[in-house]
């Protein structure tokens, strides 16, 4: 059964690192007064692509810039098929 990675800093550096291209579940976190908090969750068919995306200046979502302009923010991921039966 798979499970969610550890929490890792979400920088340019750490999403080429530990995230691979393939299909999964994202949560995006920030911590704050010693609590994590989940602030988004996504998924996609490139787990990579799509976190670099989300740290692109052209990055529509607002929620997600204010979070990743004020806070030193976290993700985590799971591997998992998409595809439903």
């Amino acid at each position: 059964m798979a499970e969610w990675s550890s929490r890792y800093p979400y920088t340019d550096n750490n999403v080429s690192i530990y995230l691979p291209a393939s299909e999964g579940v994202y949560r995006l976190i920030y911590k704050k007064d010693e609590k994590y908090y989940v602030f988004y969750v996504g998924q996609s068919d490139d787990l990579q692509r799509r976190l670099n995306e989300h740290l692109s200046y052209t990055e529509p979502n607002e929620c997600i810039k204010r979070y990743l302009q004020n806070f030193n923010c976290l993700f985590k991921f799971i591997e998992i098929s998409l595809q439903f039966e």
